[in-house]
């Protein structure tokens, strides 16, 4: 099951939104604040699991929204901009830099712009919302450290496809291979390679809940093979892939 059709999008038809009362007899009403709330404040937090936890409710319950438009591509995208407008001021107010939530919401915005299927809209939201929110939680980890540490942090984040050198850093941050190293170690509390392997670790875990198999994520961040991401995988979290997924659907 993709992330469409668990997120389903449930329209309160024109001739139905017109009064409470008829919105009460049809059964529709928009999706509760308190639970949109909810969502956004994950967001602000840099929660990621309580992120995850918070869309399974809207799965089940599913999207409420008004009637934007009778297209129902157009709909879809209306909806998606409006979530990822809220979701960004959310961003900024958890301390995200103005001008990169506001440049992530317009590239999301130009994304969805070219696209026609309502389910890639919903996929390519729920995926945008999960990025958001990593972004505000490493932006919040970054501030206590010093600016070579956040650099070259923001390298890594930006290239965990890759695979990822200590020289690659220490050019990066125009330092030695040794004192990056030195220095990442004792502000951070562990070494390269081990926050390095943890960050792709933790980006998995969103690329399962979107329905990503072992073989495309080792692909896609560089892992060596499917046994070596399993190992690492429950090692880090105690349970496996599989087990993550069910756990969250």
């Amino acid at each position: 099951m993709n992330v469409y059709e668990l997120l389903s999008l449930k329209v309160i038809p024109e001739e139905i939104s017109k009064s409470l009362y008829e919105q009460r007899e049809a059964e529709a009403f928009h999706t509760p604040y308190k639970d949109e709330i909810r969502l956004y404040s994950c967001i602000k937090q840099g929660d990621i699991e309580k992120l995850i936890s918070e869309l399974k409710v809207l799965m089940e319950k599913g999207i409420i929204v008004g009637q934007m438009s009778g297209n129902n591509s157009r709909q879809h995208k209306y909806m998606a901009v409006s979530c990822i407008t809220l979701a960004t001021r959310y961003a900024i107010q958890g301390g995200l830099n103005e001008t990169d939530a506001y440049n992530f919401s317009d590239d999301f915005i130009r994304t969805i712009d070219t696209i026609d299927s309502p389910e890639i809209v919903i996929e390519c939201l729920a995926q945008k919302i999960i990025e958001l929110t990593n972004l505000v939680a490493s932006n919040s980890k970054k501030l206590k450290y010093s600016p070579h540490i956040r650099k070259c942090m923001t390298y890594i984040n930006k290239n965990l496809h890759k695979k990822i050198s200590v020289n690659d850093l220490a050019e990066e941050c125009g330092l030695s291979d040794d004192y990056i190293s030195h220095l990442f170690k004792k502000e951070v509390g562990e070494n390269l390679s081990s926050y390095i392997l943890k960050q792709k670790l933790e980006v998995s875990k969103t690329l399962l809940f979107e329905g990503f198999d072992n073989s495309k994520i080792c692909y896609t961040l560089g892992f060596c093979s499917q046994s070596h991401f399993i190992s690492a995988f429950k090692k880090q979290f105690g349970i496996t892939p599989r087990e993550y997924v069910i756990s969250v659907k």
